[in-house]
């Protein structure tokens, strides 16, 4: 899930708990569907009603909304025309939807998603507040035996226990909290609301966390892939299971044991609502993962070019003093021998290897990175003064010197290092310096240093 959207739900959470009418819920529910879509037209129908909608006027005709159910994706408004559609049930055991429509673009599937995890609280928050008013009208007519009074009130505790809990998962998810901790959180506090129950987070029969006291692993395998292919809820035996996705891809499954002191509807709710919660955990941290892998070099894991000029200019920018940052352009020597000689998946070996000994011989505050080929990178800074590159350089060389065991034979290679120095230049500037040097350090003495010098390249400007 992107930043802005977790955030939107995260708000959405706390704001729908404090409604205190059924039309109050509604109205927040589709005014915040519609702003986080930019749609034009969003309604809640319960039954046969829409007790709130927005983008008709005041008093739009209810059969506009009443006819449409999860099977559309388009319709017609008068005054607007014809709109993609999304709808999304609130509430399993009722037909209750949510309905937003827009005009210029269908619904992606991360949009339809976050929509489905607002119709899941939505629909939590009207079921309580129903209970509530139910309540109100048994107490005013005294028929409620005290038993069930007492039974009704434990829920309305676990209801805002769960919503309690549900606000904590998300923010720990905006503070980046790792995945495998969020993960673990989920399954805890279901099973915490469930009367301390097993819960486990199955991915492609996978257990990825699990609650204290989980059942047979095979039991569980199999409730997890019933949910996985039904793409809903499902009982199996004791268990029941319900899909959880990545990018509305159904991932895995949710599974918890029979509840013998808590309601079957209830149950499913505090199911459904954590499941929801697994897929925001599990989408978002899909994202960030995409966007790493699209700024890394795949066979090293160091920075790509791209990031590691993105990381320069913004030093650069930072710290313009002359001498503020260094820069460092290996090339390694004898590369091409080992690829012809051994082959391309021992000369990948060998880069894996090299890169693993240049992220030692930097400091944590430098970046090194892979530019291609056999071609590396390191930014130094903060850089007190130039001896410290000149250090690191011969770190760098003097580590990489020694022998590779690959594919089973000692394999050497050398690194010709260049340096060059921040001050008036730009990110692609310096890096052309410092690829400059090195081409000379490896022109004259393979396997040593060179600064990079105005004199070394005349036709290249004195300054940008």
């Amino acid at each position: 899930m992107s930043g802005w959207s977790t955030l939107q739900l995260t708000e959405f959470f706390s704001a729908i708990t404090r409604a205190g009418t059924i039309v109050t819920a509604a109205r927040l529910a589709v005014q915040r569907a519609a702003e986080a879509t930019d749609a034009e037209v969003a309604a809640v129908v319960c039954g046969d009603d829409v007790p709130a909608s927005v983008g008709l006027g005041r008093t739009p005709s209810e059969s506009l909304f009443t006819s449409l159910d999860t099977a559309t994706d388009t319709a017609s408004f008068p005054g607007v025309g014809p709109m993609h559609v999304t709808v999304h049930t609130l509430d399993r055991d009722t037909p209750d939807r949510l309905i937003v429509a827009r005009a210029d673009e269908p619904f992606a599937a991360e949009e339809r998603q976050m929509l489905q995890g607002m119709a899941r609280v939505t629909g939590l928050a009207l079921r309580g507040l129903r209970t509530l008013e139910a309540e109100r009208q048994l107490r005013l007519e005294r028929e409620r035996e005290a038993g069930a009074r007492l039974e009704l009130v434990q829920a309305l505790e676990r209801r805002e226990r769960l919503l309690e809990t549900l606000l904590r998962v998300q923010r720990s998810a905006n503070q980046r909290t790792p995945l495998a901790e969020i993960l673990d959180m989920i399954t805890s506090a279901a099973s915490g609301l469930l009367d301390g129950v097993a819960v486990a987070l199955v991915l492609r029969d996978a257990v990825a966390s699990v609650s204290s006291g989980v059942c047979d692993g095979d039991t569980l395998i199999e409730a997890a892939r019933q949910a996985i292919s039904s793409g809903g809820q499902v009982e199996c035996g004791l268990l029941t299971a319900a899909p959880v996705h990545i990018e509305g891809e159904v991932a895995g499954a949710l599974v918890i044991t029979a509840v013998a002191a808590v309601r079957d509807a209830e149950r499913r709710d505090v199911l459904a609502a954590f499941a929801e919660q697994a897929s925001l955990a599990l989408t978002g941290a899909h994202t960030l993962a995409a966007v790493h892998e699209a700024r890394h070099d795949p066979l090293t894991r160091l920075p790509n070019r791209t990031l590691f000029l993105q990381r320069v200019e913004e030093t650069l920018d930072a710290s313009p003093a002359a001498g503020a940052a260094g820069l460092l352009y290996l090339d390694l020597d004898l590369f091409k021998q080992v690829n012809d000689t051994l082959g391309h998946a021992a000369g990948d070996e060998l880069l894996r290897a090299v890169a693993g000994r240049l992220r030692a011989a930097v400091r944590d505050t430098d970046m090194a990175a892979r530019l291609g080929g056999d071609e590396f990178a390191v930014l130094l800074e903060p850089l007190h003064h130039r001896g410290q590159a000149r250090e690191i350089a011969q770190r760098i060389i003097d580590s990489i010197a020694l022998p590779y065991d690959i594919a089973g034979r000692t394999i050497h290679t050398r690194a010709s290092v260049g340096v060059a120095y921040s001050g008036g230049r730009s990110a692609e500037r310096l890096v052309e310096e410092a690829d400059f040097a090195m081409y000379r350090a490896k022109k004259t003495a393979k396997g040593t240093f060179r600064e990079f010098e105005p004199d070394m390249r005349p036709e290249l400007p004195q300054a940008v």
